[in-house]
């Protein structure tokens, strides 16, 4: 619990009024067994039928009052917990949402999207749940347990000891379920973490499952992931499902007992009628509050492990820090040095990698998949760090600059980019304010004002989430519109004019040429068309630069790279 303190301090005083309003309405329930008595033993039989029944009607306003007291407290104190639970999960939420944002793309590897994803919403729940639920019962149910044992004294010492004597039996009961169910429920929201995953991959590839016809092998996929989540909830219920039944039946065995030496008492005059029923309405009392007891073990079995998910997170610390480094004269905007860099850290993705580009110029990379194109970008905008060598921007080690400032200096079209829900003004704006004739120059360059126009709404047009509702290569025309209108000093293209026609394509880099001139490109492409025109162009292959120059130089000097030029445009584009 002492990783909840920090977001629960805010509201201590609003939660501390609430559990005196239940304090006092426990007490008052607490009050209503002995009242009865009273009226029971005291007060009707010492009445006298001429005075008529005021002294009934003052104890039972007394009672009347004690119930309202009740409930009033509990209706405000419920309505505390709830607000109060809510706020301190949405601030959870917020803070672990945002912290999931500033995650290096190593450690969102790690964690898998489909597990943050599962911690945003299941763990924080079980969170608000845990919040709610001690609130409501864990001031109450203590003082009806604590305090209906007192007054059960005061009643009958002997009864009470005989209830008292099943206690510790439903506290080991409670312990042992506790103990075992933590790790239980950690596995489970593991499991739940694949599920959530595999239900992500399903509706991002929807399309492609249905085009390869692969639905029944995806359902299977799901069921087995599903039985797998299924049976360890069963496994975690069934434990957790002991709890009450084993309780309840160790209290009504005591109950069974108190009855039994209850009318043995009574018979020898040790006891009355009225106080067997006080003591069985707080029997009842307690009962009731013990089940509320091992609902809030089971809730806490959930939470701390749901906690710990989450903190697990939060106390993350910044694994790319800035550094300070000197920095060097070059001649280059973009410099890359003897780059080294590895995934997991056993074999290398990217090896001995060095070239420079200076300011606007353009730079071309080419190669097969997997030989390192998108890894050399992730390196540029720093989502990972070097593990040997320098990226320079300007001179500046990129690791020694601020994430803002070299982020701001970028404007780039991912591979696998998304699209938002909004207007294609706002996909192309995406919240930064930028006024509309830089949003429709972008579009002009992007070449997209075509598809834009022909539509009756024009910039106002709604886009779904992911583009669903235009072509890809109105897609990409709008993702590169985002990228340019923001006047970045580097822009990055990473596969981005795959779907676009040769003709749209080669608009598009005449654009790029002519309006953004003091304008650094970096191009990843697949085909040469795309990149021949670049001041260096890099062909990859297995992360290592295998050749290096125009494309006029690697025509004659790369076999490979001419190979693929021959391919795609025919031998006649041999220089």
């Amino acid at each position: 619990m002492k990783k909840l303190f920090p977001y629960l301090r805010p509201y201590a005083a609003l939660i501390i009024f609430g559990l005196i309003m239940k304090f006092a309405g426990a007490v008052a329930e607490l009050l209503l067994p002995k009242l009865l008595t009273r009226i029971l033993e005291d007060v009707i039989p010492s009445m006298n039928p001429e005075e008529g029944f005021g002294p009934i009607f003052f104890w039972g306003g007394v009672m009347l009052f004690c119930s309202l007291c009740a409930l009033g407290g509990n209706i405000v104190a419920n309505r505390i917990s709830t607000y109060s639970s809510a706020q301190v999960t949405r601030k959870i939420r917020h803070d672990l949402f945002e912290k999931t944002t500033y995650l290096s793309a190593e450690k969102v590897d790690r964690y898998t999207v489909s597990s943050l994803v599962s911690r945003l919403t299941s763990d924080t729940y079980q969170i608000n749940e845990l919040i709610g639920r001690i609130q409501r019962m864990g001031v109450r149910a203590p003082i009806l347990v604590l305090g209906g044992i007192l007054l059960t004294l005061t009643i009958d010492r002997a009864l009470t000891l005989v209830m008292v004597a099943v206690l510790p039996f439903i506290v080991l009961t409670v312990w042992l379920v506790t103990r075992y169910s933590v790790p239980i429920y950690m596995d489970e929201q593991s499991t739940l973490d694949s599920m959530v995953r595999v239900v992500q991959e399903n509706a991002t590839g929807i399309r492609v499952i249905k085009a390869l016809s692969k639905t029944k092998y995806e359902q299977e996929r799901f069921y087995r992931v599903n039985d797998e989540l299924a049976g360890k909830e069963q496994k975690a219920g069934t434990l957790m499902g002991l709890t009450n039944p084993v309780t309840t039946l160790l209290l009504n065995l005591g109950l069974c007992a108190v009855v039994l030496v209850g009318a043995w008492r009574t018979a020898d005059g040790l006891s009355s009628g009225a106080r067997i029923l006080a003591f069985m309405t707080y029997f009842t009392m307690i009962l009731n509050a013990m089940i509320g007891i091992t609902k809030i073990f089971v809730q806490l079995s959930r939470g701390f492990a749901s906690a710990d998910r989450i903190a697990s997170v939060l106390n993350e610390k910044r694994d790319l820090p800035v550094t300070a480094m000197d920095a060097v004269d070059t001649p280059y905007h973009i410099w890359f040095d003897h780059v080294s860099f590895s995934y997991n850290k056993r074999e290398q993705n990217i090896e001995d990698v060095s070239f420079g580009v200076k300011r606007g110029e353009t730079l071309g990379i080419i190669g097969a998949t997997g030989s390192g194109k998108s890894t050399l970008l992730s390196l540029l905008v720093r989502f990972y760090d070097v593990d040997q060598g320098h990226v320079y921007i300007d001179g500046t080690d990129v690791r020694s600059m601020p994430p803002s400032d070299l982020r701001s200096k970028f404007g780039i079209v991912f591979q696998n980019d998304f699209v938002a829900t909004d207007t294609i003004r706002g996909n192309i704006d995406f919240y930064r304010g930028l006024p509309d004739e830089e949003i429709e120059r972008a579009a002009a360059d992007a070449q997209a004002l075509e598809f834009i126009h022909s539509d009756e709404h024009g910039f106002d047009r709604e886009v779904t989430a992911r583009g669903t509702n235009i072509s890809g290569g109105q897609r990409q025309r709008l993702l590169i519109a985002r990228a340019l209108a923001a006047r970045p000093e580097i822009l990055v293209l990473d596969d981005s004019s795959s779907a676009l026609d040769y003709r749209t394509d080669m608009l598009l880099r005449r654009a790029l040429q002519q309006r953004c001139d003091d304008t650094t490109t970096v191009i990843v492409a697949q085909r040469v068309s795309a990149v021949r025109h670049a001041d260096l162009i890099l062909y990859m292959d297995d992360g290592r630069v295998a050749a290096a120059g125009t494309h006029e130089q690697l025509m004659k000097q790369c076999p490979a790279y001419a190979h693929i030029a021959e391919m795609q445009m025919g031998g006649a584009d041999r220089a």
